[in-house]
């Protein structure tokens, strides 16, 4: 077995945004919010605008609850891939909560409490250990929350849980656990087995129940994030080079200035920082670039050769040659991979790029 990887987005909206997520979402956000107690008795997915959430990237799930019988709430509900700034998020949260006003449904619409919750595949709160953490307004002195918790933010950052498979002790450890390694699983672990609902997330995340189009949307969201996280890495490298070039730069130019006069030191000071500035800017246009260009087919490349070594269980000779290809041909080649019935269709096919070359 195989499972498509909860951290995109159709997988997410997949796993706990469809028709039969309800008793997923149910142990989901219980077992997160509520240490595994059933305080959110029911939830229904909804939007303020009229419009499906389910189908739209990059936009979070909002969920209608109802808290031990009595206390109506909205939760929204999203996963976030990439490093995001702060005030996004609180943006979002913020909006969530005022368009209740614009619900349609209620002919009296009223304000309910608003809890934003985002899982992160990323490290978002550097100063702090745990992977939970959660946000209220309180009085900065004294340390007072809010009267009636009307809007609240919780974060899981998943880089930060680091427990294995014996090492789960509650139902919450076991979804984030499912939430970050789910990808990588052959089959359904007996430690995540127990919880009923988690295998159905499993049922729902299963590679053979996509549709064509719909493994074709996944492949195309991984490869996405990929060239995002590359482009990212990049920029860092690039600003760490930049940075270490200026201060050594900068270090000689203070000896120029102590051994030299005013004006010979000043012709070579502008002399140098344009030839700097110039290189740096060649440096980076080349440099992005190819390295992007080189992240794109990387990650073709792997997500390529995950698919078809879990299909055919390919051995290094096949694998070489497919890491031979050039971009055009990766394309190709994941165009054609679900068509693929025998590693002897998939041997052919390499056969026939070697002699179109």
């Amino acid at each position: 077995m195989s499972f498509i990887d909860p951290k995109t987005d159709f997988a997410f909206k997949r796993i706990f945004g469809s028709p039969k997520s309800k008793d997923i979402l149910l142990s989901f956000l219980n077992a997160l919010l509520y240490e595994g107690d059933s305080a959110i008795e029911s939830v229904e997915i909804v939007d303020f605008n009229g419009r499906s959430l389910v189908a739209e990237e990059n936009h979070p799930l909002t969920l209608k609850a109802l808290l031990n019988g009595e206390q109506k709430c909205i939760f929204d509900l999203q996963f976030l891939n990439l490093q995001t700034l702060g005030q996004r998020v609180l943006y979002h949260a913020a909006k969530s909560y005022s368009q209740q006003l614009f619900d349609k449904k209620e002919r009296k619409p009223e304000i309910k409490p608003l809890m934003a919750i985002h899982l992160t595949d990323f490290i978002m709160f550097e100063e702090r250990e745990s992977p939970i953490s959660r946000f209220t307004f309180k009085e900065i002195e004294t340390d007072f929350s809010y009267p009636n918790g009307e809007l609240g933010l919780f974060f899981v950052e998943l880089p930060k849980f680091q427990k294995e498979l014996l090492e789960l002790e509650t139902i919450g450890d076991r979804w984030i656990y499912f939430l970050k390694n789910a990808s990588i699983l052959e089959t359904i672990p007996p430690e995540l087995a127990v919880v009923a609902e988690i295998q159905q997330a499993f049922e729902l995340a299963d590679v053979e129940s996509l549709t064509h189009e719909e493994f074709a949307l996944v492949q195309q969201q991984l490869l996405a994030i990929a060239d995002r996280q590359n482009a990212i890495a990049l920029g860092k490298n690039e600003g760490i080079e930049e940075g270490v070039e200026q201060g050594r730069q900068q270090g000689i130019e203070e000896g120029i200035q102590r051994g030299k006069e005013e004006g010979i030191q000043e012709g070579i000071q502008r002399g140098k920082e344009e030839g700097i500035q110039e290189g740096i800017q060649q440096g980076r246009q080349q440099g992005v670039k190819q390295g992007r260009q080189e992240g794109i087919q990387f990650g073709k490349l792997t997500i390529i050769l995950r698919l078809l070594n879990r299909r055919f269980k390919l051995d290094a000779a096949t694998q070489e040659t497919i890491k031979s290809l050039s971009n055009e041909q990766l394309d190709r080649l994941a165009e054609s991979a679900w068509d693929f019935i025998t590693d002897s269709e998939l041997e052919e096919w390499l056969e026939k790029q070697a002699k179109e070359e």
